[in-house]
């Protein structure tokens, strides 16, 4: 028979590197109002402070409440009531957010709860943990109770919850300024919770959820902008899952084509949250509980400016999370393999949709068409063209595929730019005067020689093992294609 020992962590060893889990400020708070979303409540507050001296952020609710021991609970990691399983609207996953995103920003969580009119409070410490090594929460008296910053709004409600933050150590070694600081994150932190939670703050009925910070009432962001007349709402597709023991879930997939920007209006732009955020924004929608996981991914799928405008909605119950791999801060997700074809099928029909709305004004023309041109030259209407940089190039491709996924929209951004500013004019005008240098020269020669190289390396380290084959696709495109000499020489070069 095996010999047990007890094991227990080190609590403040354990508490202190929890703390570098990665919580941004505003996902922290957000961890927060999860809690009082599933404890039902309709009226919450962050309260930042409005007096350098008084450092602080407060977030209390109208939601359930706890009794002492369901509090003590609460404040414990790992609480006992996850192991009694959830409700279908939990928010909640690890029974950690609470203390984990709090005590990623302070050393102090104050946690005051109400319910069948008693208020009971307890505190982490980390100075007392530290002191004294161990799981030491400190339960507050009466009269502590009574003196706890914004504890007097539980009075207004039958039941509810504060939960404090003071003592924010991390922003004065980083900054020196916490109160400027705290100041600064107010708007971020708006922005943000009027984005994860928009569903929940655009409820037209009894179950809507108001959010404030400091007294002013958030809006949700509408995303998909569904009551534009020019979004396109695509067929809803049910798809069914089966979690980790074998029963079946259901997830819902909405995909989405939102109107062209200039058909938007300012409140549109607005409304959708920014138009700086318009293009950087598209692909996936994940939702958990019509929480917002992640967003503006295509999760590496193959994706081009022609998509530009096509968002997916995923709505997965929480009894998929271990298949999805939602993380304890609820900032990511993975689509699970398992899935991913009959996702495709749905994203598949939302890019269909965006590719016709793309180029209904006419079509990509080639002089060859076994060649891969950088540049392509599209017709218009009454017989005119554009040009545009081919983002379906084999270089472009090795380009996504070693890129960092978020930054992808924004370099977009700058080559449409790039497109739209060529200087056709004066092209054509040292071209009539035979004056543009189109000679090639040894150093270009050796220059498209060296970004071949480059290219090459790209696409080893992104996991190609066939490099003649790699080399072969390469000089299919612009610029190699124009200088096949070097091909031979690379493939030499690589397998020598």
């Amino acid at each position: 028979m095996n010999k047990l020992r007890e094991n227990k962590p080190t609590a403040d060893v354990l508490m202190v590197s929890m703390r570098a889990m990665g919580y941004s400020f505003e996902s922290a708070v957000a961890d927060i109002i999860d809690n009082s979303i599933s404890a039902h409540a309709k009226d919450i507050s962050v309260r930042f402070p409005i007096d350098p001296s008084e450092c602080y952020i407060a977030i209390y609710d109208n939601g359930d409440g706890m009794t002492a021991e369901e509090l003590f609970d609460a404040m414990k990691y790992g609480s006992e009531s996850k192991r009694e399983g959830r409700t279908d609207d939990d928010l909640g996953r690890f029974g950690l957010g609470l203390k984990a995103a709090s005590l990623s920003q302070c050393r102090r969580l104050t946690v005051a709860s109400k319910k069948n009119g008693v208020v009971s409070a307890f505190i982490w410490d980390l100075d007392v943990v530290e002191q004294k090594r161990d799981w030491y929460v400190i339960e507050c008296s009466q009269e502590q109770t009574k003196n706890i910053r914004f504890i007097d709004c539980l009075e207004k409600y039958n039941s509810g919850t504060v939960v404090l933050w003071e003592n924010f150590d991390i922003i004065e070694k980083s900054t020196g300024n916490v109160f400027g600081t705290l100041s600064n994150y107010m708007t971020q932190t708006s922005d943000y919770l009027s984005l994860i939670f928009h569903r929940f703050l655009n409820r037209n009925d009894k179950s809507a959820v108001k959010i404030s910070v400091n007294n002013f009432q958030l809006r949700g962001i509408d995303p998909f902008l569904e009551n534009h007349n020019k979004t396109n709402i695509r067929r809803e597709i049910k798809i069914t899952i089966p979690d980790s023991e074998g029963n079946e879930h259901i997830v819902t997939v909405q995909p989405f084509i939102l109107p062209f920007q200039k058909d938007l209006s300012p409140e549109d732009k607005k409304r959708s949250g920014g138009i700086e955020n318009y293009r950087s924004r598209q692909g996936f929608y994940i939702y958990r509980n019509e929480r917002l996981i992640v967003w503006g991914t295509w999760f590496n799928r193959h994706r081009d400016e022609l998509t530009k405008y096509a968002r997916i909605r995923v709505d997965i119950p929480n009894s998929l999370d271990d298949i999805w791999g939602i993380d304890i801060k609820k900032q990511s997700a993975t689509i699970p393999l398992s899935i991913r074809k009959r996702l495709t099928k749905a994203v598949d029909e939302a890019m269909d949709i965006s590719v016709h709305k793309q180029t209904y004004r006419g079509r990509i023309a080639k002089v060859d068409e076994e060649r891969d041109y950088v540049w392509d030259r599209i017709s218009q209407r009454e017989g005119l063209f554009t040009y545009r940089i081919n983002r379906d190039s084999k270089v472009f491709d090795l380009i996504k595929e070693t890129i960092n996924e978020e930054a992808l929209p924004y370099l977009d951004m700058i080559l449409e730019e790039i497109e739209n500013n060529l200087p056709y004019q004066q092209i054509y005008i040292d071209k009539s005067h035979n004056i543009i240098d189109e000679e090639t020269t040894d150093e270009r020669i050796a220059d498209v020689e060296a970004k071949a190289e480059v290219m090459i390396k790209f696409a080893v380290s992104a996991g190609a093992t066939d490099i003649n084959g790699m080399i072969d696709r390469l000089f299919l495109s612009e610029p190699f294609s124009n200088f096949l000499e070097l091909k031979d020489k690379l493939k030499e070069n690589h397998n020598g």
